[in-house]
Parts: C-alpha cells; sequence; structure tokens
C-alpha cells in the first residue's frame, strides 16, 4: 500500500536517494523547508516505512566481487512454506544482492554477487540444490553494467 506524499516529501526522498549523506542544511534549502521541518520530515518517512535503509552503495568489482550472476529459479514444489522457507535461506546468503519472486517460467529471481567462477560454483552446488526446494536454475552472467541504480524517482 503506498503512502500519500506531497510535494516536499517527494522532494526529500529524491535528493536522499541520489546522495543519503547530505546535510540536513542542504536537504532543508533545496526543499526551501526549516531544518526542522526537513528533521521532522525525514523522521516520518523512516518511522512510516518510506525509507527503509541508509546504505553505501560499493563498486563490486573494486572489492574483489567481480562475478554478477542474474540466476532464474524454477522450484520444485510449489506451497507457501517451501517458498518462505527459500525466502529466508536467500535472505541470510550475504552473496544474495536481491530475491524476487517472479510471474513466467521462473519462481524466483536472484542477483548474486561472487568473487569468481569457483566462489559461484560453491553458492549453487551448496544452495541451489533439491534439498532446498530447487528443480531447476539458470544463471546468466552481467558483462557490463550499462545502468545500476536504487532511485525511484519520484514527480
Amino acid at each position: 500500500m503506498s503512502q500519500v506524499l506531497d510535494d516536499i516529501d517527494k522532494a526529500i526522498l529524491n535528493l536522499l536517494q541520489g546522495d543519503a549523506t547530505l546535510p540536513l542544511k542542504t536537504v532543508a534549502e533545496q526543499v526551501h523547508v526549516s531544518i526542522a521541518t526537513a528533521q521532522r520530515r525525514i523522521q516520518a518517512l523512516i518511522s512510516n516505512g518510506v525509507i527503509t535503509k541508509q546504505v553505501a552503495i560499493v563498486d563490486p568489482d573494486k572489492v574483489g566481487y567481480g562475478l554478477t550472476a542474474v540466476v532464474m529459479i524454477e522450484m520444485a514444489r510449489s506451497n507457501t512454506s517451501m517458498q518462505h522457507r527459500f525466502e529466508r535461506l536467500m535472505n541470510a546468503q550475504p552473496q544474495v544482492m536481491s530475491c524476487y519472486e517472479v510471474s513466467g517460467d521462473a519462481d524466483f529471481m536472484l542477483m548474486v554477487n561472487a568473487k569468481n567462477m569457483s566462489d559461484y560454483h560453491r553458492f549453487t552446488t551448496g544452495l541451489l540444490t533439491y534439498e532446498n526446494n530447487v528443480r531447476n536454475f539458470k544463471s546468466q552472467f552481467v558483462m557490463n553494467f550499462t545502468k545500476s541504480g536504487t532511485k525511484i524517482l519520484l514527480d
């Protein structure tokens, strides 16, 4: 369920999505409100779950994780408890950057970062197995990041 956001909330979110380290004074000036108002609004956006995290985005190559894979997962059995078990398992894996339940032939799509092919192979043989309800998986490897982002432009 989406929350009703006014123009000031949207302007704040657009700024913070570009750089969450902006000083409060800068945010307030750019959206034309007082520092106290900007602070209250940001806190409300956090409290209401609109802002879920403030993170640093790291270049995988520069930290030794040069292999990124898009993995399509087909589950062996379709039932809610097995699906939730798989979701919890993927949530606990640091190599899994994203896990999406999707429509179509696959049940889940993962974005996985690995150091190299051996590292990725350990991930697949250890986790994408029938005992974890995986019938089949297909890996596609990212050759180049044309665009990789997290920003949702609010207008």
